[in-house]
């Protein structure tokens, strides 16, 4: 086989499929299909300081700046159902309750023993800071009502707007997600 035609065969071969795939993707010919059931956030929010090393790598949350009542203390029971519902993978997650209200830690820990509750100070601060619980009304808002999951460095990696009219799969999504996440982590090994 000469050179010239090794180089067509190695053009062909290489370069062809690479083209035709950019150009799918450029055209939006391919659909890549989304696995995940949250919301990806597209900036960098550290909501709590980062975990130490150890088993727990993940943190469900609900984040609220009300105070909480009826619909927020059931918001909550469902975070508690879900945490409850990881069964052995537990180990590799915990549950919080965040609240920029002053009054509201101290109602949960009455009602749901699992749920950990944290109070964020609400301003105009940098939250990029290591160790500071704070969020900018920007932020906040952001992530009010929702469901979030937060990986082992405090950042929100994906957020669940509450629906009123299915708050339970909106918690299935939350767990699926999770569970993918668990799974795939290999931070742990």
């Amino acid at each position: 086989m000469s050179g010239r035609r090794f180089f067509l065969l190695f053009f062909l071969c290489a370069v062809v499929p690479f083209a035709a795939a950019k150009l799918s993707l450029s055209y939006g010919w391919f659909d890549s299909g989304a696995t995940n059931k949250g919301q990806w956030l597209e900036q960098e929010i550290q909501l709590i300081p980062a975990l130490a090393s150890g088993d727990m790598h993940w943190t469900v949350a609900y984040v609220t700046g009300e105070q909480c009542e009826k619909n927020c203390l059931e918001t909550i029971g469902l975070l508690q159902q879900l945490y409850t519902g990881l069964g052995r993978k537990q180990l590799g997650a915990q549950a919080l309750f965040i609240t920029t209200n002053a009054s509201n830690p101290g109602i949960i820990p009455q009602h749901f023993s699992v749920i950990n509750t944290v109070l964020l100070a609400h301003g105009n601060t940098d939250n990029n800071i290591p160790g500071k619980n704070t969020i900018s009304a920007e932020q906040l808002r952001l992530l009010e009502h929702h469901f979030v999951i937060i990986n082992q460095h405090g950042l929100v990696l994906l957020r669940y707007p509450l629906s009123v009219q299915a708050p339970a799969q909106v918690a299935a999504d939350m767990r699926s997600d999770l569970l993918r996440l668990i799974n795939y982590d290999r931070s742990r090994l």
